[in-house]
Parts: C-alpha cells; sequence; structure tokens
C-alpha cells in the first residue's frame, strides 16, 4: 500500500502460499514424514491423520503429541510448524493431508 501523499515510498503487498501435502502411512514407523525446509518458512500449518488400523497411534507436531484412535481423525492446527513426526505400530495404516500457509512479498 503507497502513502497518498505524493512520497514515493510505498509498503510491498504481501501474498499467502497455500501448499498441500497429503499421503498414506504404514507401519512400522517412527520418523519425520515433514520438517520445514528452515525456521520459519512457514506462517502456519494445520496437520490431519486418519487411522485407518485397528489399534490407536501417535503423531507429534513441534513436540506436542495427539492420538489417533482407530476409524478417527484428528487434527491440528500449529504457528510455525517444522516438525511432523508418525509413529505407528507393523501393519497399522493411516492417511495424512497437512496444509501449509507460507506469507512473501511481492
Amino acid at each position: 500500500m503507497c502513502e497518498k501523499n505524493n512520497r514515493s515510498f510505498c509498503c510491498p503487498e504481501s501474498k499467502v502460499l497455500t501448499e498441500e501435502i497429503c499421503g498414506n502411512l504404514h507401519g512400522p514407523i517412527d520418523q519425520a514424514v515433514w520438517t520445514a525446509p528452515s525456521p520459519n518458512d512457514y506462517f502456519q500449518g494445520t496437520f490431519s491423520v486418519t487411522n485407518t488400523g485397528a489399534t490407536p497411534f501417535i503423531f507429534s507436531v513441534n513436540g506436542v503429541v495427539y492420538t489417533v484412535p482407530p476409524g478417527n481423525t484428528v487434527s491440528a492446527s500449529v504457528n510455525n510448524p517444522t516438525t511432523f513426526i508418525v509413529t505407528l505400530d507393523a501393519n497399522e495404516t493411516g492417511r495424512y493431508c497437512i496444509t501449509l500457509y507460507k506469507r512473501f512479498f511481492v
């Protein structure tokens, strides 16, 4: 937005880029499924995990742990996401979808 007086200084406009990453999970797994390229790359992220298996499993985003009961979906909205880790036992399955929001200036 530019000032209305005759100054030549303008503030850059910001845009928001939305990225979506989805995939299937097959146990055994205990590792990062997604990590940010660098801290503060994304200002917000929504992480949805669906348990299609028979026993509960866990996932964590930025170190906060969530439990996903069988047949359910758990979602977490996180500011400045950096890591998404999933832990599944052998033969357990699930799905995940991550929506990331990044601000940039044009």
